[in-house]
């Protein structure tokens, strides 16, 4: 689709058959209230009743609607949006601050604000004079700060940590570990696991690198309390609520989580249950893995994956109105950090690899085929140009034998465009892709080491895809968090050093950037009659901004914060407040 451009104020009065006999709950005036609807209307006021908006237009229409009881917000001038939609989120730690107005996850306290070989090492040391010898040294580093340039070998751990095993997480998808670690998972020059890599130098000996499925083989031997994620229940949840509720201050209203188990939904409920009324709307997908992350035996893995699929009801998952179940979360190739995602062709600086899969052709499509058929949607991980080809292509495949419907499936991320007879499919289909902008800011290094200049331009595509007819929407995954990262990074293509990539071919406009980040997002999860624009009867979630994301030159985008946060006309987030109270 084509999306419009915002030419100009446009302040007719939008508002519901019986507004006129009702009394506005609030009103929030004297703003720029850029609604996102289909005319792409610009507006002066909004009332809302009932968690709903009442009405949209001119302040001096919009304020008859006031009554005594009626709550008066002067938006002072200020930049109104719909409440952001982040495509991709995961529930874990809780955030940092990071640049352009976004956050990262969290950090252990002894490797906070580490970000050199040297004083990672140091770190090490220290952390290894306080643990008993033989025992477990395990942590995390932000994939945003340590490119793989950076990375420490094992035989670096050994020298600061030669009485422990040592596992560090650098980021989702890698791990840098040391040789008694690796001696104690029975690693050896033969050990070949599917669907990730044990990473070797020039004499096939290990590095201490250990990538997406390979970590299993770690994994497997570590105590269970060490392992990433695992949290007495309480603890978790704690987490989470932190997590969503910085979120809300980064203008997100609506989320979808990019894959939950079955363990995760109840906890999830009695989060809401407790806080929800101040979190965002979530929309949950439901994690199967039917290949080498979970198993060895291919064929096992589709009968397990299947049974659990069949035997799911998620119409019975939730309570809570701000939840509710989305697609089923499969992931094809690996990550970008690593980086292992799966390439068409060779990597330009490791030319006889070309990344790793982790679910074979026919597992997905039986398991997608079978799900599609119970009536899932499905959003499918696919990082690099070969998973999105694949995965098209078994889709498709699927597609051609299914009823007529309107399924909306998607693609997550593919960060490397996928080819021209890929993207048409896509079209036909109407697979649209849920892209992450932000990852150029964050993560464009991986993508500089493994792609060759032409293919570097067009990474995380978008313009060329939307003319073409493909829908798009933006969010995160955490890479970073933050819509207003994300739209800078779409508008202006600046990545992470600087450099421009593909701005003609692959740039998009603000407005385009703000539609992808909200009524796109919306529409992805079946939920654009809710949210995702300013419009009567949506629900009220805006947020309110330091300046004019439309007019503002686009290389200030990333100095713009969030005052206001508002989810079914409720203030849940006052940036003024928080800084007084600090």
């Amino acid at each position: 689709m084509k999306y419009a451009k915002i030419a100009g104020l446009s302040v007719s009065l939008m508002v519901g058959t019986s507004a006129w006999a009702q009394v506005a709950d609030v009103i929030y005036t004297n703003g720029k209230v850029v609604t996102v609807n289909a005319k792409n209307d610009i507006a002066q006021a909004v009332a809302v009743s009932g968690g709903k908006v009442l009405a949209v237009g001119r302040a001096a229409d919009i304020g008859k609607l006031a009554g005594a009881s009626t709550k008066i917000v002067d938006l002072g001038g200020k930049t109104m949006v719909p409440g952001f939609y982040d495509n991709h989120i995961h529930l874990g730690e809780a955030l940092i601050p990071w640049k352009y107005n976004s956050m990262i996850g969290e950090l252990p306290e002894w490797l906070v604000g580490v970000y050199t070989k040297p004083a990672l090492l140091e770190a090490l040391k220290a952390q290894a004079a306080k643990t008993p010898k033989g025992e477990w040294i395990v942590g995390e580093v932000s994939r945003e700060e340590w490119p793989n340039s950076n990375l420490p070998t094992r035989q670096d751990f050994d020298r600061v940590a030669p009485d422990h095993k040592v596992v560090i997480a650098r980021g989702p998808h890698t791990l840098i570990v040391n040789t008694n670690a690796l001696s104690a998972a029975g690693v050896t020059k033969d050990t070949k696991p599917k669907g990730g890599e044990i990473v070797r130098d020039a004499n096939g000996d290990p590095t201490g690198k250990v990538t997406e499925s390979a970590r299993r083989v770690i994994w497997g031997v570590m105590p269970k309390e060490k392992l990433r994620g695992v949290l007495p229940p309480q603890e978790k949840m704690a987490q989470w609520t932190k997590l969503l509720q910085q979120l809300v201050s980064l203008g997100i209203t609506s989320a979808n989580v990019a894959g939950l188990r079955p363990d995760d939904f109840p906890m999830l409920e009695a989060v809401y249950n407790k806080d929800g009324e101040a979190l965002p709307r979530l929309t949950t997908q439901f994690r199967v893995s039917p290949g080498t992350d979970s198993f060895n035996d291919m064929e096992e893995a589709v009968k397990v994956t299947l049974a659990e699929i069949e035997a799911f009801d998620p119409r019975a998952v939730y309570k809570h109105p701000k939840l509710k179940m989305g697609a089923i979360k499969m992931s094809i190739d690996g990550g970008l950090s690593a980086p292992v995602f799966w390439s068409t062709r060779g990597y330009e600086n490791h030319p006889e690899f070309k990344g790793v899969q982790r679910i074979p052709d026919s597992n997905l499509y039986r398991v997608s085929k079978r799900a599609m058929e119970l009536g899932w949607q499905v959003g499918i991980h696919t990082m690099g140009d070969g998973a999105a080809e694949m995965t098209v292509n078994e889709l498709g495949r699927i597609l051609e034998v299914m009823p007529k419907g309107d399924y909306r499936n998607y693609l997550h991320h593919v960060a490397v465009k996928p080819p021209e007879a890929t993207i048409d499919k896509m079209v036909k289909y109407n697979i649209g892709l849920a892209s992450q902008p932000g990852f150029l800011l964050s993560l464009g290094s991986y993508a500089d080491e493994a792609l060759e200049p032409a293919r570097e331009e067009t990474q995380n595509p978008a313009g060329s895809l939307v003319r073409k007819g493909v829908r798009v929407s933006f969010g995160s995954d955490a890479g970073p968090y933050g819509p207003i990262a994300g739209i800078y990074a779409a508008v202006t293509r600046k990545s992470w050093n600087g450099t421009v990539k593909g701005l003609k071919e692959e740039g998009v406009s603000v407005a385009d950037a703000l539609r992808m980040h909200t009524m796109e997002s919306a529409y992805f999860t079946f939920d654009e009659k809710n949210v995702g624009s300013i419009e009567v009867g949506k629900a009220a979630d805006f947020a309110v901004l330091s300046a004019d994301l439309l007019t503002v030159d686009p290389e200030r985008i990333q100095d713009i914060a969030v005052e206001r946060t508002v989810i079914a006309g409720k203030e849940v987030y006052n940036r003024a407040q928080q800084v007084a109270a600090r």
